[in-house]
């Protein structure tokens, strides 16, 4: 359950960027937490997104040439999407670091739709044979499901301790903190980093004594297996229960296996639907120039 929540939080494909120091309180906002919104786009067409966490209603306009150039100039980099995403929210107090994971995802989506329509094509290698197929998306028939309960973070009692914790899906920031967690860990113990997955879990958990991520890692190794292992079923039930629906069964015609497809967000993802067809021929050639073949002596 642990690996399938660690599979969720990197959705993106992307790298985790490492500039977030461990020092940071994820549960407070400093200056730096909000996005600076620009009046020169004021004027700009904006769509309302709803947050499928069940944060509220945000607004979202289309992502820019210069975003998507900044974009590929921070490698797709965590940080570097989370900057886009930014890019696109307007009158939004809260930068994307800061929102859960699959708010991120549907608000990418809309502006996607927003920028460059609904429909996108993809080539996906069928894993069983290897061969290439080309799928075809319509994002705005994208299934989204919204979390609904009483009460979020989600109270929690422990079973086997009676301890009572607060549980929340991890934001972009928890993600990344969790991921320098894991690697220091993994090189404290000279281990690999994928040892300290459950490190993943305790990012989720707060009002625990205001434990820093650390602390909180020693205190879930602390914990019985029974109250972990609930907490790590909690997590896996909210990661099956609310979200961004990025997969789709397919068949394949070639090997007539059914497997699992994909949305990559990252490359054909932000370019058109369709290529421009402008009819553009070349002729063959060197450094010589072009020869007619009549030309050539045998």
């Amino acid at each position: 359950m642990i690996k399938k929540l660690f599979l969720l939080l990197s959705l993106f494909g992307l790298v985790i960027s490492s500039n977030v120091s461990l020092a940071d309180d994820f549960d407070s906002l400093d200056f730096d937490d909000f996005a600076i919104v620009d009046d020169e786009d004021s004027d700009m067409t904006t769509e309302s997104v709803s947050l499928n966490s069940g944060a509220g209603v945000v607004n979202v306009k289309p992502f820019t040439t210069k975003a998507y150039k900044d974009l590929l100039t921070g490698n797709a980099s965590e940080a570097a999407l989370k900057q886009f995403v930014d890019t696109c929210l307007v009158d939004c107090p809260i930068k994307a670091k800061n929102m859960n994971q699959n708010d991120v995802l549907a608000i990418l989506l809309k502006t996607r739709v927003m920028t460059l329509g609904n429909l996108l094509k993809q080539e996906i290698k069928c894993p069983d044979c290897d061969k290439s197929n080309e799928l075809k998306w319509d994002l705005n028939a994208t299934d989204i499901n919204y979390l609904c309960v009483e009460k979020y973070p989600i109270p929690v009692t422990l079973p086997h301790s009676g301890k009572e914790i607060k549980i929340r899906f991890p934001t972009g920031a928890d993600s990344i903190k969790a991921k320098q967690a894991a690697d220091r860990r993994a090189a404290t113990f000279k281990k690999q980093a994928s040892d300290f997955m459950h490190v993943f879990s305790i990012v989720s958990v707060i009002d625990i004594d205001g434990k820093d991520i650390v602390e909180k890692a020693d205190w879930y190794e602390s914990l019985s297996p029974q109250d972990a292992i609930y907490i790590d079923e909690v997590l896996a039930e909210m990661a099956d229960t609310f979200g961004v629906k990025l997969t789709r069964e397919e068949h394949c015609p070639v090997c007539d296996k059914v497997f699992t497809a994909y949305i990559d967000i990252w490359s054909d993802f932000f370019r058109p639907y369709e290529k421009v067809g402008l009819g553009i021929t070349s002729k063959a050639g060197n450094l010589a120039g072009y020869v007619e073949k009549s030309d050539i002596s045998e």
